[in-house]
């Protein structure tokens, strides 16, 4: 696979990077990609978000160190942001975690509920609610930056379910293949290559439902 380096717009590509780079502790690489995201186009704000998302997957210290590497980078005072409460981000985080997940989302929050009923709580309320439904980046940019850091991490099954998450919330094939082979660059992990493996198929399929429904239709 070889998307065109256009498949993702500038700007997107870049923060993607960033939030590659940072996942994975490479702080320098990190500095370069900001520069690439403000020459584009970025906004701040945006760059701030992808710094602060990276507490969601990679942790405070990477969320941290993050902000850091964006304050050298990009100089500037990020706002205090108006919060809502538990309630609002409960709401938020349902609407937001059921179009990532689409039909699978009835069974996401009773699985993650087996494994321990506040990280069900947590996911949706914080990760979903009070983080990913925050101003700043599109639902469809979260995503594809969030494919990159997982490809980057290896995390094979958390990959899947975004890759398929992005396409949902809008991203195109060839954005989300981009996204994902950028993070599998900083990587190494043979998880990878199976995350790469899964979204081989899930094109494949996806192709062949297509194929199904123009059938049907003529």
């Amino acid at each position: 696979m070889g998307p065109s380096s256009n498949a993702l717009p500038k700007a997107t590509r870049a923060l993607a990077d960033f939030a590659a780079t940072m996942a994975t502790g490479d702080a320098g690489a990190a500095h370069a990609a900001l520069r690439r995201a403000k020459a584009a186009g970025a906004r701040r704000v945006a760059a701030e978000e992808a710094a602060l998302m990276l507490m969601l997957y990679a942790g405070y210290p990477a969320a941290l160190e993050g902000l850091r590497v964006l304050n050298e980078a990009w100089p500037g005072r990020a706002r205090r942001t108006r919060e809502a409460g538990p309630k609002a981000w409960r709401a938020a985080g349902e609407a937001l975690c059921a179009r990532v997940y689409g039909p699978s989302f009835a069974r996401l929050v009773p699985a993650v509920r087996a494994l321990h009923p506040d990280l069900a709580a947590w996911m949706i309320e914080h990760g979903y609610g009070r983080v990913l439904s925050r101003p700043g980046l599109s639902a469809r940019d979260r995503e594809l930056l969030t494919v990159s850091a997982l490809a980057a991490l290896g995390w094979p099954r958390q990959l899947v379910s975004h890759l398929l998450g992005a396409l949902r919330v809008g991203a195109s094939e060839r954005a989300v293949e981009a996204a994902l082979l950028l993070g599998a660059a900083r990587a190494g992990h043979p998880a990878v290559a199976a995350a790469r493996a899964e979204w081989a198929r899930i094109v494949s399929a996806g192709d062949r439902a297509r194929a199904g429904t123009r059938a049907r239709r003529r």
